[in-house]
């Protein structure tokens, strides 16, 4: 461990400076008690009268007395001191042994880690700074400078595990600084992937709309936002969904985040879930994607798809689309390029074995079926229609991810998604409508926007089942 802004636990220097300082001094003393007798037997040895002869001789024998007996009971008594405080030390250091290993052993099980919301870069543990005097101490955990708690270097006692408030103080990015308000609580990663103009802003917002609104309720989630910013964003896209306007268009490469925390009285720690939305356009190079390092412990992806964006099925709809094509947006990537591009970006920049399936779910989901008949033919009621003959053996989820298997390979897709299937051991197809206008055309609801989210995160956290 790097030097820490803080004062070195008695049992891990000073103890040991102690024990060697009273050792050291203790034979000092024999040795200069020794000395003391040599130098009284010879000064009586050189005086004439023999009585003093007999006097050096007892001299003589106390220093060779307090050479052997006394070296022997120096010995004997320092390895009872030692003994002794080498037990008193062994608890203490199996006390931190077993304290440093709860620690560690509850952020492994609830797989606790910081990840930050401005650079994503991924930190075991956050830097945490002093109340008192800012002090920045980059590994708050049982350790040489303080087992429960240790002791900064202005004298100010700060927390070492959760147990006792660590998550409490203030915490920053380790690589960017940026202050952190999640310190330990579960992340949850999920990027939404997909090419310009598939939808995903919408698909983000209206996700989180309906977890908030509609699923939290109904689940006794408790949801609150990682902060004052998030939660403006959130506000001001209820607000605009309310009012019929659409979300902005991400239209750089960072990506647009929203984090917002689950908690649930059974719950410790609380949930953090991070979606992730970068543009379309950072698909279109797989170099732009390396520079998102939330791929690094994703959790779970939305792959998105602009069924426009299939050259079949647009000749099925060419004169439609002429009209409405200012509405729909068709995205102009096509989505075996996103989905390559994706995959490619995963191998080349985030050590992901080509050979290899993906353990993460996906969730591939098929937007925009509130247009023209695609509900018929993709949505509920097509999932409905293949459910009545066979109602015992096919749940909703389940005729949906059908439907869609079968409307992809009917439009030529059948390579797709054998291809999600060659890359990923979890995958499940679905089907949704971000964007759905009211009758009066005023505002917007949102068509099963929050079935994949709900999918991806039941596989990710069973408590969220």
């Amino acid at each position: 461990m790097e030097k820490q802004p803080a004062k070195q636990s008695y049992f891990f220097g000073k103890g040991y400076q102690d024990l060697s300082n009273t050792i050291r001094d203790s034979w000092q003393r024999n040795l200069i008690s020794a000395q003391d007798y040599l130098r009284k037997t010879k000064e009586y040895w050189n005086r004439q009268e023999n009585f003093w002869k007999l006097v050096a001789l007892f001299f003589l024998f106390a220093a060779f007395s307090v050479m052997v007996f006394g070296t022997l009971f120096f010995l004997a008594l320092s390895a009872v001191h030692i003994v002794i405080l080498a037990s008193f030390f062994s608890a203490i250091y199996v006390s931190f042994s077993m304290l440093l290993g709860i620690d560690k052993l509850y952020r492994l099980r609830r797989r606790i880690f910081t990840a930050c919301p401005s650079c994503h870069h991924k930190s075991e543990l956050p830097y945490y700074y002093c109340p008192h005097c800012g002090s920045e101490h980059t590994m708050l955990i049982p350790s040489s400078y303080g087992i429960w708690k240790r002791t900064c270097q202005c004298g100010h006692q700060l927390p070492t595990t959760f147990l006792n408030g660590r998550n409490k103080l203030t915490a920053k990015c380790p690589k960017c600084k940026y202050d952190l308000q999640a310190k330990e609580a579960t992340p949850i990663c999920i990027p939404i992937v997909g090419g310009p103009s598939v939808g995903k802003t919408c698909f983000l917002f209206a996700a989180i709309h309906e977890l908030v609104e509609e699923i939290a309720p109904n689940k006794f989630w408790k949801i609150r936002f990682l902060d004052q910013y998030n939660e403006n964003i959130y506000q001001k896209m209820a607000k605009n969904f309310k009012a019929g306007i659409l979300p902005t268009k991400t239209t750089t490469g960072t990506p647009v985040a929203i984090n917002f925390f689950v908690g649930h009285p059974q719950w410790s720690p609380e949930k953090l879930l991070y979606f992730y939305d970068a543009a379309g356009e950072s698909f279109q190079e797989s170099d732009i994607l390396a520079t998102h390092k939330f791929y690094n412990y994703f959790h779970g992806i939305i792959f998105l798809i602009d069924p426009f964006s299939i050259p079949e099925l647009v000749l099925d709809y060419q004169t439609n689309l002429n009209t409405h094509e200012v509405a729909i947006r068709p995205s102009n990537m096509r989505l075996e390029d996103a989905f390559e591009t994706m995959i490619l970006n995963l191998e080349k920049n985030f050590n992901v074995n080509r050979l290899q399936r993906i353990k993460q779910p996906c969730a591939i989901v098929i937007n925009k079926v509130d247009m023209f008949d695609l509900e018929e033919r993709i949505g509920e009621k097509a999932a409905q229609e293949l459910m009545k003959p066979e109602a015992s053996k096919l749940s909703s989820e389940e005729a949906i991810d059908k439907v869609c298997r079968t409307f992809l390979a009917e439009c030529g897709l059948e390579h797709f998604v054998r291809k999600v299937h060659q890359k990923f051991e979890q995958y499940q197809f679905f089907s949704c409508s971000a964007l759905g206008h009211l009758p009066d055309g005023t505002a917007f609801h949102f068509h099963k926007t929050s079935k994949p989210v709900m999918w991806l995160l039941k596989k990710i956290d069973k408590e969220l089942i």
